[in-house]
């Protein structure tokens, strides 16, 4: 009985850890993202899937220029595989796009292909540290959009 009475006890603080809150903790803040609107010159959004006109979530493809190259996103084990989603926001269509945050690049760009037509660019400026990585400014077809320092969230409206 000893015995047993002897591993309870031993289990118990071998379990227990020491919380010592002086010392850092590994946190991560993380924001690459952007949020965009399109609308036609009529008004009307081209992200929303009954839009007969607007483009089609299928045909949306990220490219990601990394040293040089091209490559295209695609992640099948990601709960968005392409890196965007296209959601709707307060009666409107939104897609919230991941950034490349490449360091090969101070502005590193993130090409839309929204059709086999229609590409964009986007580029990026971003403040980084070892648990940091957070979008600073947003390019869009080298049109400054966003500016982190309004202290708004990073969103703007294209009309195509």
């Amino acid at each position: 009985m000893r015995t047993i009475i002897a591993l309870i006890i031993l289990a118990v603080f071998v379990s227990c850890s020491k919380n010592n809150d002086d010392e850092p903790q590994n946190q991560y803040s993380i924001n690459r993202g952007v949020e965009i609107s399109l609308k036609n010159s009529n008004g009307e959004d081209l992200l929303d899937p009954n839009n007969p006109n607007g483009y089609k979530a299928e045909e949306i493809k990220l490219y990601y220029l990394i040293n040089g190259e091209k490559q295209e996103v695609f992640d099948p084990n990601m709960d968005n595989p392409r890196n965007f989603l296209i959601y709707n926001h307060d009666s409107e269509y939104r897609i919230g796009i991941s950034l490349n945050d490449t360091d090969s690049d101070t502005r590193p760009i993130t090409y839309v292909e929204w059709n086999e037509i229609e590409t964009d660019t986007l580029q990026a400026a971003f403040f980084k540290t070892e648990n940091t990585i957070q979008v600073i400014k947003t390019w869009f077809n080298g049109e400054l959009k966003w500016d982190g320092s309004n202290g708004q969230d990073n969103f703007f409206t294209i009309v195509k």
